[in-house]
């Protein structure tokens, strides 16, 4: 009996165990700790290709913000000193990055508009997932992991929760989601997520080596384990601190003139006006931190080589 109303308290308090396409946030309109991080490569793989089995699976403490999005700046100081920070256009908030950028992007002078290359945001998403199988890293199998990705992979969720052709699939669902076959190659430079894909049947998450069935013991043994995954929480967008401040307020003065008012644009967040205002304010690296498209889009297309591809660059410096 007791276990029931455990069981019956865990349903109520979480829709985890029954997901419909639409109960995902794709965003569509604490210290975080590397170690819950999972970063394959392309380079770590057996002839340059990475190949892994993992699972999307839901949020726990917040089963509609599975799928964490949010807009990042790669910084860099005088010094050769990065720092990764989160642009507040990921929110809807005036980014004086994006000001920045477009100050210089449309310069008459073209050292000001290749400048203007190190100031694009990207687009960078976190999920967690459950690892199946991975030859690379047999260590990690079983585990759960914080998933960063850019919109390749997000591109690939979007198609099963809404497909051109066929029934749609919520890949984050426990019992009728589907597994994500991760095939990571090597193009140029930077990893190709070309010929990862969601498997062609559903199948529920895998408890104990086998399927999970929808039972009451199968739930409690699936919500014990997320309740101690890692948690997505510190992956979110977190609004600058005044040493964040402080260090773009630094940044911006390598690239804008003396006298710029960077102080009152830097100081304190404006209030929204509309997202799609934002949006327009902030472009998104397409393709390439190094390729900015000459005709400006606020939704990335896909490509050869999409913004996930510098995850290799980005991991190289440990972020």
């Amino acid at each position: 009996k007791l276990n029931e109303i455990k069981v019956f308290k865990v349903m109520a308090d979480f829709d985890i165990f029954n997901l419909s396409v639409s109960d995902i946030d794709t965003h569509n309109t604490t210290a975080a700790s590397a170690d819950v991080i999972y970063k394959p490569s392309a380079d770590q793989g057996k002839d340059g290709t990475y190949k892994a089995l993992i699972r999307f699976v839901p949020n726990p403490s917040n089963p509609r913000n599975s799928l964490v999005k949010k807009y990042v700046h790669w910084l860099t100081d005088a010094s050769g000193n990065g720092k990764l920070v989160d642009s507040p256009s990921t929110v809807g908030e005036k980014c004086p990055i994006a000001d920045a950028f477009f100050k210089l992007r449309n310069s008459d002078s073209a050292v000001d508009r290749k400048m203007s290359e190190k100031l694009k945001r990207r687009e960078q998403y976190y999920a967690l997932i459950k690892v199946i199988k991975d030859p690379q890293h047999p260590e990690y199998e079983g585990q759960y992991l914080i998933y960063k990705f850019g919109y390749k992979i997000k591109e690939k969720i979007d198609e099963e929760l809404k497909p051109a052709f066929g029934e749609p699939t919520q890949v984050f669902d426990l019992f009728e989601g589907k597994n994500f076959e991760l095939i990571i190659t090597r193009q140029g430079e930077y990893n190709n997520y070309d010929k990862s894909k969601f498997s062609a049947s559903k199948s529920a998450v895998i408890i104990n080596g086998e399927p999970a069935e929808r039972t009451k013991e199968a739930m409690t043994v699936i919500k014990a384990e997320l309740d101690a995954a890692p948690s997505l929480e510190p992956y979110e967008y977190k609004a600058w601190d005044e040493e964040s401040r402080s260090f773009v307020n630094g940044i911006l003065r390598q690239y804008l003139n003396p006298g710029s008012s960077i102080d009152e644009v830097v100081s304190k967040p404006k209030p929204a006006a509309k997202a799609k205002v934002a949006e327009a304010a902030a472009p998104t690296s397409n393709g390439s931190d190094f390729e900015f498209p000459e005709e400006m889009t606020t939704t990335p297309k896909s490509s050869a080589t999409d913004s996930d591809d510098l995850d290799s660059f980005l991991n190289d410096l440990d972020i």
